[in-house]
């Protein structure tokens, strides 16, 4: 047990992914009662943030219900944004990276979408993203940018892809010297963060607290797959959900409740009960 871990209100920070986490997967949106009990939180004086692979824009209006947070940790790390919406940190794709997941997927067919500061645009297989957003009781949040044009806006700062792992492997012999993480949420899923190298949730979670004057043991954090290991290893304290892959559980300090029915409101009143 980590010194800080008995007494829980030392904790200063408090981030939460949201996918199989705050919004269980039977859900359309966050439960009430874990939108509720965050707030309480949040109340009591601990700053909240999102820590997502999605990009900020990807957060559908009403996904959260009343729950504001202080900071938001996106597009899988690459992308903090503060509670006004103006990002903190920034890491975009090169040209060279981008170009060569669009060659790749399109030589094999396989759909990717990129996380601009406007939409998530789908430069390969809309449809297939629009399919597994509705599959998934998830707001869709993808805009068909098959014109593949959108770059010469901005370049993105977060992709994301479906495709096996054994393609991943067959990508990095091509293109290995990129130094492209494909980051699959649980193992044998078919859909992967792909973040540049040194960029992750764990990485966002060490800027985010830089950038917020606290020590990275000030901060406890909450996740279920495996794209969260990072942050659940860096936090001060970590906690996989009783759901999370076995990654996840491996690397936090304890394991939670299930996501279902509200196991972020059960781990909120256990951590903090002072705020209730």
């Amino acid at each position: 047990m980590k010194p800080s871990e008995v007494n829980p209100m030392k904790y200063k920070l408090l981030l939460l992914d949201i996918d199989g986490t705050l919004r269980p997967g039977s859900c359309e949106r966050v439960p009430r009662e874990n939108a509720e009990a965050v707030c309480a939180v949040q109340k009591a004086g601990v700053k909240i943030a999102i820590a997502t692979g999605r990009g900020r824009i990807g957060v559908g209006k009403g996904l959260l219900r009343s729950i504001r947070p202080d900071y938001w940790v996106c597009a899988g790390g690459a992308q903090l944004v503060d509670y006004k919406g103006a990002d903190l940190a920034l890491h975009r794709l090169t040209t060279e990276e981008m170009y060569a997941l669009v060659d790749f997927f399109e030589n094999y067919d396989l759909p990717l979408r990129f996380t601009f500061h406007d939409a998530n645009y789908a430069y390969i297989g809309y449809e297939e993203f629009a399919r597994r957003e509705r599959e998934k009781n998830l707001a869709l949040n993808i805009v068909d940018g098959e014109d593949q044009d959108h770059h010469l806006t901005e370049m993105p700062f977060g992709a994301f892809g479906f495709l096996p792992q054994a393609m991943a492997e067959k990508f990095q012999e091509q293109y290995g010297y990129l130094g492209l993480n494909f980051l699959f949420s649980y193992p044998g899923s078919d859909g992967c963060d792909i973040l540049q190298k040194g960029i992750d949730k764990g990485t966002g979670l060490l800027e985010l607290a830089k950038l917020a004057g606290l020590d990275p043991a000030d901060c406890v954090a909450v996740g279920d797959g495996d794209n969260d290991v990072a942050m659940l290893k860096a936090a001060g304290l970590g906690i996989a959900m009783g759901n999370g892959s076995a990654a996840a559980k491996a690397a936090a300090d304890r394991t939670g409740p299930d996501a279902e029915p509200h196991g972020i409101a059960e781990l909120c009143r256990e951590l903090w009960p002072e705020a209730f």
